[in-house]
């Protein structure tokens, strides 16, 4: 009997398998969210039926939020090559199969690097270049070439073709090239001007040309748009901020430790800086070391030892702010750290109790990297919502669950008032997203207390509008609210039965 009604449930499945593969993920996030809208419950009796049947027996599910991704999938991408006959950067679209467990810009850029198909574009990188890693943090994409890359016939044509390769997959706003475990240069050689984070270039390649020598011929002071990092209020993680950073004279490792010190920019609240207050940078020395490894040595004033606050994760992530701030500028793979002592001399001394006598990089210490989200409270006279920042890890795999947690925690800063009901604790708001819509699914519990109407209307809203936040998301545009699993349309003095829209008219900065 079992068997049969396995066979029977298998076979349904195969069928929708079947029926949902020729229909793009747009289609059924979009049918999926009118049929949600349209009906009483958010998974009908056959879905779950199917959810089941998958998680008994391994079965691939198709659809975000209710099914996980099948095991291999097409997915439309754009290459961009050179063609010789117009002198510009031209497009090639591609359809690659992508794998649940494929990194979507390792494939991008893997596909890129094996050449054009299109008879009249012209391949700019030597086939032989490998990719050895990828890192996303943020908004920011860090590739790491063999050293091949460097003998590319023209190296800013093939820059530029690998960098519109990767932002036209949306996937991020900047990228950063290291190429043999250093950061590419205009030219590719040591001594070439640094670019930082490098954003989209343009198609014609005279124009290409015609702004990386504006850049090359700055004069004395040039500006690098690049990532520094500071430390989040509860001292666990290192958050990249992205500032134009000027350099004097090729001084680059003055030029951006010269801006840690400075601190977080106004606006970027939730950073704090890493280095104490008062620190001055006295020194730089470039070393060689005797296994031919070389790095950069850091001389700070007393300050450094003064004004430190005596906190153990202080100490890690100060260490980590200028290692992931320096490292990987073409020269450096490493830092030292020294300070002034009390009668001047140079030492390099624990500060708490991390020794310094010894050489930084990335992989001497376990750095967390993390990135802020924004959420809303009430102020205290319960009519405005107003933000505080908090910091999750970089590596999260459900934020919107993590804003919805954070909003349950409730505010840390002063005159700011709780929205979520106290009788509500984390993990009773529980959310998964279809398309531009995030589905929160509220107990009812979570009105029982009475919120009243003022009190409903800022605790739904500071949830649509920190789940709709671009700081937060860029892909989240309503919020469709559900109680206990259903579709309501009465909740105290609201109607939930259509999705809310992100209502800025509330927010008080």
């Amino acid at each position: 009997m079992y068997r049969f009604i396995w066979i029977v449930v298998s076979l349904a499945v195969a069928a929708v398998l079947v029926s949902c593969s020729a229909m793009s993920r747009s289609q059924i996030d979009e049918k999926m969210e009118v049929q949600q809208s349209r009906g009483d419950v958010a998974e009908n009796h056959f879905t779950k039926t199917l959810r089941s049947a998958g998680q008994s027996q391994n079965l691939p599910y198709i659809y975000e939020g209710i099914f996980e991704d099948i095991d291999a999938s097409p997915v439309d991408v754009t290459m961009y090559y050179y063609n010789p006959d117009t002198n510009r950067l031209e497009s090639e679209k591609r359809t690659i199969t992508l794998s649940k467990t494929d990194q979507l810009l390792g494939v991008i850029i893997n596909q890129f690097l094996q050449g054009p198909r299109v008879k009249n574009l012209k391949h700019v990188v030597p086939p032989n270049v490998t990719l050895q890693k990828v890192e996303k943090y943020g908004n920011v994409v860090g590739v790491y070439l063999s050293k091949e890359f460097l003998k590319s016939e023209d190296i800013t044509i093939a820059r530029a073709a690998l960098v519109n390769t990767i932002l036209e997959s949306q996937e991020a706003k900047y990228v950063k090239i290291y190429v043999d475990g250093y950061e590419l240069t205009h030219n590719g050689k040591a001594d070439g001007q640094i670019l930082g984070l490098l954003t989209k270039y343009p198609n014609d390649v005279e124009r290409i040309r015609l702004e990386e020598q504006k850049l090359i011929s700055m004069g004395d002071v040039k500006y690098i748009k690049r990532e520094i990092y500071f430390q989040d209020y509860e001292r666990r993680f290192l958050v990249p901020e992205i500032r134009d950073i000027p350099i004097s004279q090729g001084k680059y490792v003055e030029g951006i430790v010269g801006e840690l010190l400075k601190g977080p920019a106004k606006g970027n609240e939730g950073l704090y800086s890493t280095i104490p207050a008062g620190a001055q940078l006295m020194d730089v020395k470039f070393v060689e070391d005797a296994d031919s490894s070389r790095g950069v040595e850091l001389y700070f004033s007393k300050e450094f030892k003064l004004s430190f606050n005596k906190e153990t994760n202080s100490e890690t992530l100060m260490v980590g702010s200028l290692v992931y701030s320096l490292t990987g500028l073409p020269g450096i793979d490493w830092i030292r750290i020294y300070y002034q002592d009390e009668s001047g001399e140079y030492v390099n001394a624990p500060l708490v109790s991390l020794a310094l006598d010894r050489k930084f990089d990335k992989d001497s210490l376990l750095f967390k990297l993390g990135k802020r989200i924004k959420v809303y409270f009430s102020d205290k006279d319960a009519m405005n919502l107003v933000p505080e920042y908090r910091v999750i890890s970089n590596d999260s795999k459900d934020v919107i669950n993590e804003i919805l947690n954070e909003l349950i925690e409730g505010p840390s800063q002063e005159g700011h008032m709780a929205v979520i009901p106290s009788n509500i604790s984390v993990g009773d708001l529980k959310a998964y997203v279809s398309g531009k819509t995030a589905f929160v699914d509220l107990p009812s519990k979570f009105n029982a207390s009475g919120l009243g109407s003022t009190g409903e209307i800022l605790a739904l809203y500071a949830i649509v509008n920190s789940l709709t936040d671009p700081v937060n998301t860029d892909n989240v545009r309503q919020i469709q609210f559900l109680v206990d699993g259903k579709v309501t349309h009465e909740f105290g003095h609201m109607s939930l039965a259509d999705p809310f829209v992100r209502n800025p008219a509330l927010i008080k900065e």
